[in-house]
């Protein structure tokens, strides 16, 4: 009887420990908590969600939770949605063995609040079934400092469900254009406003210094504000950096707006959780950084040196005058450098000139010859005399001197005679008297006379005429 009922105990620990097996090997244990925050009526007041699972990956997640809208105003989370009636759905997937995320709320009510958990489901990346172990946000909400209790939310349940169907493109991403962002969502510095985007009044926010920034939404329900370029309605990613108490900066995806020397090189920077190009000199130190951005309090585009260790921001002049000074003084240099990576073009265009220059000399001296060997050919044919010869013959001065040349002596007919005849000239008011004492006859012999044409003729012609003039011209001189 003993031995049964030792058997019989035997058999009823086996039947209980095989659903035990069952539960080890086709299902895991994890737990679902949330933080326990506090907050302030009017802040914003954010809880930890986090999903373990004690040492398995976990894969996919879905928690459905409700919350008190009197006292808390769903603002924004990575991956949750909100119906604006108190239900919150949040859906993920996990990389490790813990999966943690955050959700944003505002504090309407000063009160404490419970934001709990409706329903639950998660698997590892295997695909077994992960149990969840589910908690709760035990939430405190005080008076504001000024004494507040309350205030009223920003915007009604359709507004925070509503989304356009407008599609923008940034940086390779399609979001959609929505207007459903609470003032909460809205940077400081920045209020509400409206302009016209794809033919309507759209709703944007602006700060003083006329900065405009849109509310875009991913394809999870995301929502995030990008900088708006007004001038040709696009959109850009938006961080924004202090760098002093009323001064703070948008970085700028504009590479080719920044021109730099050489020497400086293109590399990335991430600043809350965007990328954006930045530049070094790797010859002076790597520590420090040129980024362009925005102003927010002037508007004004330009560089900004970024200081890797201290993490501070500081505008700073483009280094465009030592570029231009290191352009002049390397002019020199690279045209040696031009030369010597072409030299051979370069000796075959010097060698061309010397040779074009030559074949120049050589045409232009032989046209020299040539010409002084007409001229002398000339000269020889026509019998004219040098340079050295005086061509112009010697005049002689004197009254009543006569020179003739060859051509006026031709004119001349040798058998004429002029005759003196007293009585022709004969006047009694001027008597002879008078005149025979200036003009006298003996001035004129025809000696005199043909020693000066005989001069005359050597001049002009070289040689010596031995013709005797005398007996050529028979000349009688009149007393007047």
């Amino acid at each position: 009887m003993k031995a049964l009922k030792k058997l019989a105990g035997v058999i009823l620990a086996v039947c209980l420990m095989v659903p035990m097996l069952g539960t080890v090997v086709f299902a895991a244990d994890g737990v679902l908590m949330f933080s326990d925050p506090s907050a302030k009526v009017g802040e914003n007041v954010s809880v930890d969600l986090v999903v373990q699972s004690g040492g398995d990956t976990i894969g996919d997640v879905t928690v459905t939770m409700s919350y008190d809208t009197a006292a808390l105003e769903f603002v924004s989370g990575d991956g949750f949605t909100a119906d604006g009636s108190g239900t919150l759905t949040y859906t993920g997937t996990g990389s490790s063995s813990e999966l943690r995320t955050t959700m944003t709320f505002r504090a309407l009510t000063a009160t404490d609040t419970t934001l709990s958990v409706s329903s639950s489901s998660a698997v590892l990346s295997s695909g077994e079934t992960l149990n969840l172990e589910e908690g709760s946000s035990a939430i405190s909400i005080a008076a504001a400092d000024d004494g507040t209790t309350s205030v009223e939310p920003t915007v009604t349940t359709t507004q925070t469900t509503s989304s356009t169907d407008i599609v923008v493109n940034v940086n390779g991403t399609d979001y959609n254009f929505s207007e459903a962002f609470t003032t909460t969502d809205i940077p400081e510095g920045y209020t509400e406003t409206t302009m016209t985007f794809n033919g309507a009044e759209r709703k944007f926010v602006v700060n003083e210094a006329g900065i405009y920034l849109g509310y875009l939404v991913d394809a999870s329900g995301t929502g995030h504000f990008f900088l708006f370029n007004s001038e040709d309605a696009t959109f850009s990613s938006y961080a924004q950096l202090m760098i002093s108490d009323t001064t703070s900066i948008i970085p700028l995806d504009k590479a080719d707006a920044v021109k730099l020397p050489e020497n400086y090189q293109q590399s990335q920077l991430t600043v809350q959780d965007q990328v954006f190009p930045v530049w070094s000199d790797p010859e002076t130190s790597e520590r420090y950084y040129l980024i362009y951005a925005l102003n927010t309090r002037t508007a004004q585009e330009g560089l900004y040196q970024y200081d890797a260790e201290d993490g501070t921001y500081q505008y700073i002049e483009a280094p465009e005058q030592a570029e231009d000074a290191d352009t002049q003084s390397t002019l020199p240099g690279k045209f040696g450098q031009f030369i010597s990576d072409h030299i051979l073009p370069v000796l075959v265009a010097a060698a061309a000139v010397c040779l074009l220059l030559l074949i120049l000399m050589i045409v232009f001296a032989v046209k020299l010859v040539h010409r002084n060997q007409e001229l002398d050919d000339l000269y020889d044919e026509y019998d004219i005399p040098f340079d050295d010869e005086d061509e112009s013959p010697k005049k002689k001065s004197g009254k009543n001197t006569f020179v003739r040349s060859n051509e006026e002596a031709d004119e001349f007919d040798d058998d004429i005679e002029y005759e003196y005849d007293d009585d022709e000239y004969e006047d009694d008011e001027y008597g002879d008297d008078e005149y025979d004492d200036e003009y006298e006859y003996d001035e004129y012999e025809d000696d005199d006379f043909d020693d000066e044409y005989e001069s005359g003729r050597k001049n002009r012609g070289g040689k010596k005429n031995t013709t005797s003039h005398s007996d050529d011209y028979d000349i009688n001189f009149i007393d007047l």
